[in-house]
């Protein structure tokens, strides 16, 4: 689109699930609406170079599902029809948590796992179908095009050897955690927004296996594991997903390095307390084994710069990215969604939207989930943690303690976990006592089996 038209409209810096998901908001308020991907992305289920994280475990929170299926009505559905299970997250899981695992208890909490190529490729479709929407892959930004330091009035791209300009009225910024926004802004003028890091140095090493003729697959569809520093530095996460596949992602903390090849991840789930080991070694494998270390937690604090130019948001893992043990990162990227849907409704027909109030309400979409990764984590990361580090940490393991003997707070625990209930339900004095009175075992913990 050529500078200076007349018309509406916004660019997306990313196709990834903060990506599509702004684009979907976008696209009920602007006339025309350009998404712009540095990969070529593929026509099918697969994944990319700029989602290293796609070969991974992925979860979708039950209020990330809510709120992407009241944006894409029927995506449940069309994910099931992609074989995609959905299950009860409290009948389903299979929880080996320190201090034992939970029988299953009925939630009403409806679960769908898949792959990350799956969800990014059905959303990917439905986005290209929107009237206003045009997706550009294949090409990079190089910058932010401007009218002075104040204004942003589009971005300059690269394909290939040939640069060109798109003009807009507004510029996100979902280009996830390689952004180069600190940078722009520099160039306008601005100074570096404080960046704060929560680095647990855990890796990943993940594969998928399949069920040879005469096997099934674990009555199971989901299997965690959880680290928990000092003593846990081993662990995993393994679902059901679509094809009939079992996808593992095994966790490595505490200076414990997780698997390289295939006698590696067998001898690594042997470690494990829980029953993956038994499960996968009856299974085919269908995948490499993949390894993944960028899991820091990281938030920039563009809320906090005096100043910042019209006509340009950043969201997603452009602005606060978290250890994706915790799976926050795609219900995150709705909640921003939805917090911008909000802001672009709430103001006048045609009035810009205001960039800097944007920042500041998403660091408060963004604070729940950042210290809920950051808790745990900074116990990796800091040998002499701060007294709120210890005392955050003895609530919360003393909570996960108490879950495997308790449905109630288990109910409880599953309900913050999966964002559809705030923190204020461990307020609440009748689970508030029996977490701080602490775990009492009864005879009726279930052993975990294959």
């Amino acid at each position: 689109m050529p500078m200076g038209t007349g018309v509406r409209h916004a660019v997306v810096i990313g196709a990834g699930m903060a990506g599509l998901a702004a684009a979907r908001v976008l696209a009920d308020s602007f006339e025309a609406v350009t998404v712009v991907e540095r990969d070529t992305l593929p026509s099918a289920p697969g994944p990319r170079a700029g989602v290293p994280q796609g070969h991974h475990v992925h979860g979708l929170l039950a209020l990330g599902a809510e709120v992407f299926e009241g944006y894409f009505p029927g995506l449940r559905a069309e994910l099931q029809q992609a074989g995609a299970p959905v299950w009860d997250w409290g009948e389903g899981l299979r929880a080996v948590l320190p201090g034992g695992s939970p029988p299953p208890v009925p939630m009403d909490m409806p679960t769908q796992t898949f792959s990350r190529p799956l969800l990014e490729h059905v959303l990917r479709r439905r986005v290209r179908a929107l009237e206003p929407v045009t997706v550009r892959d294949g090409l990079t930004v190089t910058g932010l095009r401007t009218t002075g330091p104040g204004k942003v009035v589009g971005v300059r791209v690269k394909d290939g050897d040939s640069e060109d300009e798109i003009a807009a009225d507004l510029v996100v910024d979902a280009s996830g955690r390689s952004s180069r926004l600190p940078r722009w802004l520099a160039a306008l003028g601005l100074p570096d927004p404080r960046k704060t890091t929560v680095d647990a140095q855990i890796g990943y090493a993940s594969r998928t296996y399949s069920c040879p003729a005469g096997q099934s697959l674990p009555s199971w569809m989901g299997l965690l594991e959880p680290l928990r520093a000092p003593d846990f530095p081993r662990g995993c996460y393994a679902i059901r997903i679509e094809d009939d596949l079992l996808h593992v992602t095994l966790h490595a903390g505490g200076g414990t390095q997780p698997p390289h090849g295939d006698d590696d991840f067998l001898a690594f789930a042997k470690t494990l307390r829980g029953p993956i080991a038994d499960t996968i070694t009856s299974l085919t494998p269908a995948s490499a084994v993949r390894r993944y270390a960028r899991t820091l937690n990281q938030k920039t604090a563009y809320h906090r710069l005096p100043r910042w130019p019209d006509g340009l948001i950043a969201l997603g893992d452009s602005v606060c990215t978290f250890n994706p043990a915790y799976g926050q990162g795609m219900t995150v990227a709705a909640l921003e969604a939805r917090l911008l849907e909000q802001m672009l409704r709430s103001r006048r027909t045609r009035t810009p939207l205001d960039g800097h109030a944007f920042q500041k309400r998403l660091a408060r979409v963004t604070a729940f989930s950042w210290l809920m990764a950051t808790i745990p984590d900074r116990a990796w990361a800091q040998s002499h943690p701060a007294w709120p580090v210890k005392a955050g940490n003895w609530f919360m393991n003393r909570l996960i303690d108490t879950v495997p003997h308790d449905p109630k707070v288990y109910t409880a625990f599953s309900s913050l976990f999966h964002m559809t209930a705030g923190p204020l339900t461990l307020a609440d004095p009748r689970v508030l006592s029996r977490v701080l009175i602490g775990p009492r075992p009864s005879g009726n913990l279930r052993t975990t089996t294959a």
